[in-house]
């Protein structure tokens, strides 16, 4: 009686991309989607989105390149390197505070959707304002699909 198995198995020779490790294939693709740049319309709304005011302002118009995504799907929006002053607006006192209530950070026209200070996900009612403000700004379908491949 044999003792092996006579079967012979195939080993793929790996080359080209799928050889990569995996970090090294997802910057290889991430950097075939060009990094998205604000619309000429998002440029002009930004001198009337980027204040932290009190009462903090929703973008209703999803045109905001920073700010903070509530679980309900309300867009706040500020300035670069405002979001901590914006959490403090919405009751929070630190990211991971805001992160922790479900909230989900856009910073330079990034949605940051991975868990960064405590598992979640995001509500049905966040993924629908990520989709609009995607296609209300023209913005390219691999840029979502790139997004959403991150989870």
């Amino acid at each position: 009686m044999p003792t092996g198995s006579l079967t012979p198995t195939f080993v793929p020779v790996l080359d080209g991309p799928a050889a990569l490790p995996a970090d090294e294939l997802r910057s290889s693709v991430e950097a075939r989607v060009p990094r998205l740049l604000p619309t000429a319309e998002m440029r002009a709304a930004k001198g009337r989105l980027e204040p932290v005011l009190d009462p903090p302002l929703r973008d209703e118009e999803c045109l905001s390149m920073n700010g903070w995504l509530a679980p309900d799907g309300a867009l706040y929006s500020c300035g670069y390197k405002s979001h901590d002053q914006l959490c403090r607006v919405l009751g929070f006192a630190h990211e991971s505070a805001i992160e922790q209530a479900g909230f989900c950070k856009l910073t330079n026209l990034e949605w940051l959707v991975s868990a960064r200070y405590c598992p979640r996900s995001l509500t049905d009612a966040q993924w629908a304002t990520i989709e609009r403000w995607y296609m209300r700004n023209g913005f390219a379908e691999t840029h979502f699909l790139r997004l959403t491949a991150r989870l």
